[in-house]
């Protein structure tokens, strides 16, 4: 994957907010357990991030700077997203509607970070892939690319100074 210019990065080692959420030491834990998985799996030591739920989720509100805190000491880059595919909703979206969604918003930014999921119930998403990097290609001022450590971050909520 990391060979053909993909970038892997850390989501969750269990996606269990209640846990993950519950204090500063199970988070530590569940990003720590993540890390070390993907570079045990793979070689490759990543310190990109996303929040389960994004960092303006419900579960961490009152906690998020502790987090915000320890992914800083760690030298770990958070990102959330500026377009959501919207495939996360109870409802089964169609593959054009899930790629309408992405390439409505587009123009709305100079940089774009797309939520969208991979799990085994969302194979529309799977099957919008194309239609979403075609459409994209079609626009001609675009690219897309992996984001990495030099990628302009975008955060719903960032630490407070």
């Amino acid at each position: 994957i990391v060979d053909r210019g993909h970038t892997l990065g850390m989501h969750s080692y269990t996606h269990v907010y209640e846990e993950i959420y519950s204090g500063l030491p199970a988070f530590m834990e569940d990003v720590t357990s993540i890390q070390n998985f993907i570079y045990e799996k793979t070689g490759v030591f990543t310190n990109l991030y996303r929040f389960p739920g994004g960092s303006s989720n419900s579960y961490c509100k009152n906690t998020l700077q502790q987090y915000l805190a320890y992914l800083e000491d760690k030298d770990i880059l958070y990102f959330d997203w500026n377009i959501s595919s919207q495939d996360a909703t109870g409802k089964i979206l169609t593959k054009e509607q899930i790629a309408e969604n992405v390439l409505s918003k587009i123009h709305k930014y100079k940089n774009c970070v797309v939520l969208m999921h991979d799990a085994a119930s969302k194979k529309t998403t799977v099957e919008a892939l194309p239609l979403i990097i075609e459409g994209i290609q079609a626009m001609g001022n675009t690219r897309i690319l992996p984001i990495d450590e030099t990628t302009e971050l975008i955060q719903h909520r960032t630490k407070s100074k």
